[in-house]
């Protein structure tokens, strides 16, 4: 997909033929799309991987290194407040219709909590995964 927008815009010509300013222009046009910085730096990666692939089978095109990446603000972690976790821990006791389904809720509540889970890391969680001896569990990737 990246590297396809790159060939849309500049046209099927001879990958030796490709310049630095056809790279600019094609980012000023990324640019000019309302791409943020992100988007616009996995283009160049994949244009540089590209460029570099081509220079380990001896094509003689523009060195990766020209093409630089913006400079991304770090992504901001956002933290409940000890109020809104208090408020999120209450809602089996406001919406739970008879105990055995409080029970549950708040089980899986303070489980997730305690623990860092993902929901769907929980709802994968099968009884081979858990090890009752040592009290611990292992999620494994698919």
């Amino acid at each position: 997909m990246w590297l396809n927008r790159l060939v849309n815009y500049i046209g099927d010509i001879d990958v030796e033929k490709i310049k630095p300013m056809h790279i600019l222009d094609f980012r000023m046009r990324l640019t000019q799309k309302n791409l943020n910085k992100k988007t616009i730096n996995y283009h160049i990666v994949a244009i540089r991987a590209f460029l570099k692939f081509l220079i380990k089978n001896d094509f003689a095109v523009v060195s990766p290194e020209k093409l630089e990446l913006s400079k991304v603000p770090p992504r901001e972690v956002h933290y409940l407040t000890e109020e809104e976790i208090d408020n999120l821990m209450a809602m089996p006791t406001k919406h739970a219709k008879d105990p055995l389904q409080f029970a549950r809720d708040e089980a899986i509540l303070w489980f997730l909590y305690g623990t860092g889970l993902r929901v769907s890391e929980l709802t994968s969680l099968e009884r081979s995964n858990i090890r009752s001896d040592s009290k611990q569990f292992s999620i494994v990737g698919k």
